[in-house]
């Protein structure tokens, strides 16, 4: 009997660790895989979409004219249009001084026509002739980009001590009848003329620049070169009559 239990004993003991055997087998994780060492991981490529800068657009060319010398003023003279050099004071006339109205302030410089009044365009001919380059036109702009004038061969100039235009001027009026009865005048004509004009109205640095040669009524010859705005020209009046 006792023999007979020590056998139970023993054969349930073996049955038992089998079991215990099978069952840890059971639950251990296996190792994943190991990555060949030969094997290099490749980056993702990412998809490049190449864009072209948007095209600068095309500066607009300036409007050419041919304005054959029509422009709005009688003289290169009024408020802020005096050209001196100390001694003399010199006025080139873009009309005929026979013909601006007797009425007329040339301090004022433009005379723009009205509805019933065609202003300095009823002084006619012009003594000069002149290409015009606009922005876009003179309907719509104040006043062109740049002007170039050419004497047409008789350009009239006078020539008045500088004290008396400042007298002239002083009450803010001056007529032509005025200028005329100048004791100093010096009357004279322009056998060439060149002027090169950027206005104010439509340039942020105003230009102008102008030559005169000719002669007196007396005869003797006259030599005028003006320049202001100009980044490499200095700023001058010079006058020379012989």
């Amino acid at each position: 009997m006792k023999v007979n239990l020590s056998v139970n004993v023993i054969a349930g003991l073996v049955l038992l660790t089998a079991v215990i055997s099978a069952c840890a087998g059971s639950n251990t994780q296996e190792s994943p895989p190991e990555t060949p060492s030969n094997i290099t991981a490749q980056p993702t490529e990412v998809a490049v979409i190449e864009t072209e800068a948007p095209a600068t657009a095309e500066a607009k060319e300036p409007v050419r004219i041919e304005a054959n010398g029509e422009v709005p003023f009688y003289a290169r003279f009024g408020e802020n249009e005096t050209f001196s050099d100390g001694e003399w004071t010199v006025i080139v006339f873009y009309r005929s001084p026979n013909c601006i109205p007797a009425d007329f302030n040339l301090n004022q410089f433009f005379h723009f026509p009205s509805n019933d009044d065609p202003g300095a365009f009823a002084c006619a001919p012009p003594t000069t002739t002149s290409v015009e380059y606009w922005a876009n036109d003179p309907q719509t702009d104040p006043a062109p980009l740049i002007a170039e004038m050419t004497g047409r061969g008789a350009v009239p100039v006078w020539f008045i001590a500088q004290s008396e235009i400042e007298a002239a001027m002083a009450d803010g009026v001056v007529t032509i009848g005025e200028l005329a009865e100048s004791p100093s005048l010096l009357k004279g004509e322009a056998a060439t003329y060149t002027e090169l004009l950027h206005p104010g109205q439509s340039n942020p640095q105003p230009l102008i620049q102008f030559k005169a040669e000719g002669a007196l009524e007396d005869g003797r010859p006259f030599i005028v070169d003006v320049s202001y705005g100009a980044p490499d020209v200095e700023d001058h009046t010079t006058i020379e009559i012989q």
